[in-house]
């Protein structure tokens, strides 16, 4: 699949929007909603929407409309960071990319005394639209990720794939054996059902 990778900024709000609103999750109920919110997580919003339920029930039932409000605010703001990926004009992809410090429930669970000294950038989603899967796509963004992250001066690149098959296709942070095939190494450290896996830069 060819396809053209874009930074995502302010201008290319509404194309982010087209996506998950209608293509991101075309084929599951399960996920429409989230918005990529999840990562940006805070005891402030925990509070708000009662967070007493799985992400599904929050994402379907009381998150949706509000989520969409603040990702709105969130890239607009550029504390949203990431990169889109078009194919034929259309986006078809959408990697949640950014400064680990830009992500509150990773810096909650994955942060430790080193990160206060580095410069890391995380990677911790890939949305891709049903037709554009299976195609290579999320191996293209994390290339272009990477490459942008050491013009960016950062040390090291981190991502945290699920470390078993519970979940199935839905391999939203990516898999351990795409990690590797870029030169990421596994700590086998697991945190929260994932390993942390790093590549230096």
């Amino acid at each position: 699949m060819q396809i053209e990778i874009r930074k995502l900024k302010s201008d290319l709000l509404d194309d982010w929007l087209n996506f998950f609103d209608n293509d991101a999750f075309s084929d599951d109920a399960k996920w429409p909603g989230c918005y990529c919110m999840h990562f940006h997580w805070n005891a402030e919003l925990e509070s708000k929407n009662n967070w007493n339920a799985s992400l599904e029930q929050v994402y379907r039932k009381t998150g949706i409309a509000d989520n969409r409000e603040r990702a709105i605010e969130l890239i607009k703001s550029a504390t949203m960071q990431g990169y889109l990926a078009y194919h034929d004009g259309k986006v078809v992809s959408w990697c949640n990319a950014n400064d680990k410090r830009n992500y509150n429930t990773v810096r909650d669970s994955f942060f430790d005394d080193t990160d206060q000294e580095r410069k890391v950038k995380s990677v911790v989603c890939f949305t891709i639209a049903p037709k554009a899967r299976g195609q290579g796509v999320a191996t293209k963004l994390l290339e272009k990720v990477c490459a942008d992250a050491v013009d960016e001066g950062y040390q090291s690149i981190e991502a945290y794939p699920l470390c078993h098959n519970r979940y199935g296709a839905v391999t939203f942070k990516g898999s351990v054996a795409m990690f590797e095939k870029l030169e990421f190494e596994n700590s086998k450290q697991i945190v929260d059902d994932c390993f942390i896996m790093r590549k230096t830069l």
